[in-house]
């Protein structure tokens, strides 16, 4: 019976020589929420205000009130659980392919004559090439923000309700500590045993923690103001859309990486770093207190800064056998 016979769907048309595949009869339903807070929602993947998703998670549309986004109910909604997951999930694994990435770079800035730009050069690509790759593979899940910054911006700026906000910057500081973790594994190294890393140091005794703060402000000002206006803006949905919107965000940090690793010696690029661990060390006393306070600077910017890779210690104290570490989460991003 002309029934029974089975149908191969890939193969190829007589009169085109074209594979294609045939339709199901059914058409399956794809997992694609509106958010307003993702490159490109303002441009293309928003709802209407009277829109009944809307109720639940208000950052669906493109304009909202400061009491819709700090309802509480959009705590309830499993699928922003699994979202924010999603989001810890990529900054793992961007952190750790940045960071095995700026291991190896950071043993290279007296390799060539060039000094530091050499490898600033690779490590910037490398961290534009990632951050772009990231944006495309989770942007139509999560929104692919993969970093504090760029959530708690969305948040400030309207685009992001804030139990949203807060899931993923939990959900990202979490991955980012384990990718540090599993990039230590995969060395075979102790915090201490590791290298300085690109991004993760300053030198006290070159550059002030005033300095450095102003550094870390303007870098990470300049890339939240390019990626708003080239992956937010509703007005460029008619000048490229949201499909180019990613590499130019990537782009983006690879100028700021760049320009802030070899601007200033003794500052080895905005780390952008937040929270400071402690384990065990030995150092002098007084280059301990230059490091403490340089740290507590970079401390207080921890409301608009990203938790990333703990790989570099920074100071040791005591002689015994219970030393303590200060050890600095440095960025995902690669950095010389």
């Amino acid at each position: 019976m002309e029934s029974s016979k089975m149908t191969d769907v890939e193969a190829p048309r007589v009169h085109t020589g074209m594979r294609q595949r045939k339709k199901s009869p059914k058409n399956l339903a794809i997992a694609s929420r509106p958010f307003a807070g993702r490159i490109g929602g303002n441009q293309e993947f928003t709802v209407p205000a009277d829109d009944a998703s809307v109720d639940l998670l208000p950052d669906a549309a493109a304009v909202f009130s400061w009491r819709q986004s700090f309802s509480p109910r959009a705590f309830a909604d499993i699928e922003l659980w699994k979202e924010s997951f999603i989001e810890g999930v990529g900054t793992c694994l961007q952190t750790y392919l940045s960071g095995l990435a700026a291991v190896g770079l950071g043993s290279l800035v007296t390799a060539t004559a060039l000094g530091s730009v050499a490898p600033a050069a690779f490590g910037s690509i490398v961290t534009g090439t990632l951050i772009a790759l990231f944006i495309f593979g989770a942007g139509p899940v999560s929104g692919a923000h993969f970093n504090p910054t760029i959530s708690m911006a969305t948040f400030t700026a309207g685009l992001s309700i804030f139990p949203r906000t807060l899931l993923y910057v939990v959900f990202q500081s979490a991955g980012a500590v384990v990718a540090g973790a599993l990039v230590r594994a995969s060395l075979g190294m102790r915090p201490h045993d590791i290298p300085p890393i690109p991004g993760c140091y300053i030198d006290t005794d070159l550059v002030t923690p005033g300095e450095a703060y102003v550094l870390e402000t303007m870098t990470s000002f300049g890339l939240i103001f390019v990626a708003f206006g080239v992956g937010l803006d509703p007005r460029q949905r008619e000048v490229f859309g949201p499909a180019l919107s990613p590499i130019l965000v990537g782009l983006t940090q690879t100028v700021c990486t760049f320009v802030s690793s070899i601007v200033r010696p003794g500052y080895s690029g905005a780390c952008r770093s937040t929270l400071l661990l402690r384990e065990k060390s030995r150092l002098a006393h007084s280059h301990q207190h230059a490091i403490r306070r340089g740290a507590l600077v970079l401390w207080l910017q921890r409301c608009f800064r990203s938790l990333r890779l703990p790989l570099h210690s920074l100071g040791r104290t005591d002689d015994d056998g219970d030393n303590e570490w200060d050890v600095v989460l440095g960025d995902s991003d690669i950095q010389v």
